[in-house]
């Protein structure tokens, strides 16, 4: 199967698989010395949000501006690997941040507003809990650039060897886990955990009880064809 053959059966599969490959290749750059492992996570996430684009459904405006910003987003990690500074980092996670919100905001139309229930409806559900978790762990690593010491239990360093970290944390708070081994460190912090909590306890409910509800007026409609 070729990244050509993507449509509506199967798209959701394919960002799935890229989401789990950036947070998987951000956990394996750690173990590797030096930019190495920090240059293998960036070239591995420039790929995959490659492939997470092309298996959405855009028009072709709209998918010229996704790929401007992996444009975008290549340039500003090359000039961070020669000129690393505050600037540049906060340039990178607000692209990372726009991707990650926008993705998220056209896969919601497809999967509650378009066609039946079916497994690539659900795999897009699982996709969705992913973004939630990545785009709150951008939000974290933006206040971590502002303030180094916004969370207890994160030593302070550039946001590409903490991705990982990060992400593990805000993926703690979203499924509401709460390990304690690391904290927020201030009030501002902690305000963006709880709303990571309520967002991901309110995910649960609204959106399972979502698909329920598609499945039933699917299975009304099958019903009266008969």
């Amino acid at each position: 199967m070729t990244l050509r053959q993507i449509d509506t059966r199967n798209n959701f599969l394919y960002l799935l698989i890229a989401l789990v490959v950036i947070l998987f290749s951000s956990a394996v750059a750690d173990d590797f010395p030096g930019s190495l492992g920090e240059d293998l996570f960036s070239l591995v996430s420039l790929l995959m949000l490659i492939v997470g684009i092309k298996s959405l459904r855009y028009d072709v405006s709209i998918r010229r501006i996704a790929y401007t910003l992996v444009v975008i987003l290549g340039g500003l990690t090359l000039l961070w690997r020669f000129y690393p500074g505050r600037i540049t980092a906060l340039l990178i996670l607000a692209t990372f941040l726009l991707i990650f919100v926008s993705a998220f905001k056209l896969s919601v139309r497809q999967i509650l507003f378009e066609g039946r229930v079916d497994a690539n409806k659900i795999i897009g559900s699982l996709s969705l809990y992913l973004l939630i978790g990545l785009i709150w762990t951008v939000l974290y690593l933006i206040l971590l650039t502002f303030d180094p010491a916004a969370f207890n239990g994160i030593e302070v360093s550039g946001w590409r060897t903490l991705f990982s970290r990060v992400a593990y944390y805000s993926f703690v708070t979203l499924t509401t886990l709460g390990y304690g081994d690391i904290s927020p460190a201030n009030h501002v912090t902690e305000f963006f955990a709880y709303m990571e909590a309520v967002v991901g306890v309110f995910y649960m409910a609204i959106f399972v009880s979502s698909l329920i509800n598609l499945t039933g007026s699917s299975l009304g409609e099958s019903q009266e064809k008969k």
